[in-house]
């Protein structure tokens, strides 16, 4: 059967560092001890926009259910990750502000932050996985 087309609409937002930093810190769903700060930019069938601030001693672990792109905003962390689809091709790199990378569907990620500056990050999923965060700061 094939599914009925679902169209995304023109979105515009515009990150609040500041705002960010003052919400609440909220647990992590794998790792419930880590808490990080989030801000949902917008929310379309086409993908989820959101910033988020991790924070040292706050180790974090996903694997991913779509594809994610992440653009490095402040501080330093260690991503390790595992590739799919049976986690056999590893790495590790020190990422930092200005670089971009790609999570694709199925890789189990760990980072580590190693900065005092929280580790902010812009992120993007394609598609949008449907996790229900609040939408807080669409313009259009």
């Amino acid at each position: 059967m094939l599914q009925r087309s679902v169209y995304s609409k023109v979105r515009v937002a515009q990150p609040d560092p500041e705002a960010l930093s003052e919400s609440p810190l909220v647990p992590y769903p794998f790792h419930p001890e880590s808490q990080f700060r989030i801000q949902t930019l917008f929310e379309e069938p086409a993908c989820l926009v959101a910033l988020e601030e991790w924070y040292k001693d706050n180790p974090t672990e996903w694997v991913f259910f779509n594809e994610t792109l992440m653009v490095v905003q402040s501080g330093r962390a260690e991503m390790r990750w595992w590739n799919p689809p049976d986690w056999d091709d590893r790495g590790s790199i020190i990422v930092e502000p200005g670089m971009v990378f790609l999570c694709p569907r199925g890789a189990r990620m760990w980072w580590t932050v190693l900065s005092d500056e929280p580790f902010r990050r812009l992120v993007v999923d394609i598609p949008n996985p449907g996790f229900g965060f609040s939408e807080v700061r669409s313009l259009v």
